[in-house]
């Protein structure tokens, strides 16, 4: 039988807690909402993209310090360019570096509690013929060790397969779509996943990897009507079932299998079992997850006006919240604040405008509101609570913003500069830095009340340091991170203040 806390435990812990608030207020509200003693059920969650899977436009100083003519597109042809050798150099510097546990961190710290990495097939299974390097492998098992360690669930994202399932740079392979142009491609990716099962289900992972997701936006005949190697939805679907067998070995290991949409959106699969003859059996399987990825950066959606986009986030968010029965169990796996034209390569740090920056709260809000499940209770100014527990009937089970950072920062794609800079809340375990209230009735219920006047603060100027752990990090101390180490200095304190009033009582 467990014993209730002495009260002179409980204030003198109270103390200690109150000791840490006088010199960082901020820091009270971070201890105050502890995430290892309930387990939240409302995925907030975020993609190390360009780290395992790099990317030109994420890390560019890695393709433009190239030795040849060309230039790189993809990781494929980034190690055409600079050879094996060199490309293995600076690859592994760049593994090392770009993700450390420091950004891990801080990604707790700011109210997350999921990570999804994307990871390409040649980090497990490369033929001397592919221009690939391998190494990789070790730093996932790095950043499920420190996911584990701080509390952070994972997915494991298969984010490239052999011959390219969408002929994106994402895949580490820009160019036409080949993976299902014969058997092999499949019988590899069966073993990556097999593989990547079998490791991550071992007990010393404690379970820290949830989900693997059996391969990122895969590209159907709709999307590229020049070649015939693209997935038809049949291939798809028989593909799915075969993978989906592969990573629960026949039975329930425990792991939840996640399969992308294809940009069909969430409703086309509902009731979609993939192991029994792919069929529509009335209810969609407990162990699987829909993975939609939800951008207004692109065709047909960039550029539109902003009151349109808002609408299409509040009706996005109308189906996301249905019954289970009508929508299945989906997870916004990607998204972004861009709605413009794709980002280019750039080397600029300008801080967004203030004009901009009300912008960028505003669609970030919208979203949060809309991929995230209506919680039981709010805030008292209305605003959602991201920590609360949700209603397990609704579709929706969460989201991955599409990415922690990028080497420059770019405001619309790097969540931490949106902490840096204001316009993403430094922590949303504290529902209290929402600042748009969410509509509990009516049409647009659960939805945000855009027009509600709220600015965004004033430029600063000047623009201060910035701080953070992690290559390219740049957290910003103005903005209050870098109350980070004080408040792991205050959990120092009320582990030690525990400790002595254990042995005192």
């Amino acid at each position: 039988m467990e014993r209730a806390p002495h009260p002179r435990q409980s204030v003198r812990l109270l103390s200690v807690l109150l000791a840490c608030s006088l010199f960082n207020p901020t820091a009270a509200v971070v201890l105050a909402v502890n995430e290892t003693t309930v387990e939240p059920k409302v995925i907030r969650g975020i993609n190390l993209g360009g780290w395992l899977v790099s990317e030109p436009w994420i890390t560019p100083s890695i393709y433009t310090t190239k030795r040849g003519v060309d230039t790189p597109v993809d990781e494929w042809s980034l190690v055409e360019t600079l050879g094996k050798d060199t490309a293995w150099s600076v690859l592994s510097d760049h593994w090392s570096s770009f993700y450390t546990k420091a950004d891990f961190e801080n990604i707790k710290m700011a109210g997350l509690n999921a990570l999804r990495i994307p990871l390409g097939y040649w980090a497990v299974d490369l033929l001397d013929s592919e221009s690939y390097v391998s190494g990789q492998f070790p730093y996932l098992i790095n950043a499920v060790q420190w996911a584990g360690e701080l509390g952070l669930d994972v997915m494991v994202d298969l984010h490239g397969a052999p011959g390219s399932q969408n002929g994106q740079d994402n895949s580490g392979k820009q160019g036409p779509v080949l993976f299902t142009a014969n058997q092999t491609n499949y019988d590899r990716t069966y073993r990556v996943l097999k593989n990547l099962t079998e490791e991550f289900v071992k007990p010393e992972y404690g379970g820290v990897v949830k989900v693997i997701e059996i391969l990122n936006e895969p590209r159907l005949h709709d999307y590229n009507q020049t070649t015939n190697t693209t997935f038809s939805m049949s291939d798809l679907k028989a593909f799915y079932a075969a993978a989906s067998d592969v990573i629960r070995f026949g039975s329930d290991n425990g792991l939840t299998v996640a399969v992308h949409d294809a940009f069909w959106g969430p409703q086309y699969w509902n009731n979609y079992d993939p192991t029994n003859n792919q069929s529509y059996t009335g209810s969609n399987p407990s162990w699987l997850q829909i993975d939609t990825h939800q951008y207004y950066a692109f065709a047909p959606y960039e550029n539109l006006p902003r009151d349109e986009i808002l609408d299409r986030v509040c009706n996005m968010s109308k189906i996301f919240k249905q019954s289970t029965t009508s929508t299945p169990r989906t997870v916004v796996g990607e998204w972004s604040l861009e709605t413009g034209t794709p980002p280019n390569i750039s080397t600029s740090t300008a801080s967004p405008s203030r004009a901009k920056r009300t912008w960028l709260r505003t669609i970030f809000e919208a979203q949060l509101a809309a991929y995230s499940p209506s919680s039981i209770d709010t805030g008292s100014n209305g605003n959602s609570s991201s920590a609360a527990v949700a209603s397990s009937t609704q579709a929706v089970m969460g989201w991955y913003f599409w990415c922690w950072k990028t080497e420059y920062n770019i405001d619309t794609w790097s969540y931490l500069n949106g902490i840096n800079n204001g316009y993403i809340p430094s922590n949303l375990s504290d529902s209290s830095q929402l600042v748009f209230p969410i509509l509990t009735s009516g049409p647009n219920a659960g939805c945000i009340n855009a027009s509600t006047g709220w600015q965004a603060a004033a430029d600063p100027d000047p623009q201060p340091p910035s701080w953070g752990g992690g290559s390219g990090s740049g957290w910003n101390p103005y903005n209050g991170a870098a109350r980070l180490e004080h408040a792991g200095k205050c959990l120092q304190l009320v582990g030690l203040a525990v400790g002595l009033v254990g042995l005192l009582i």
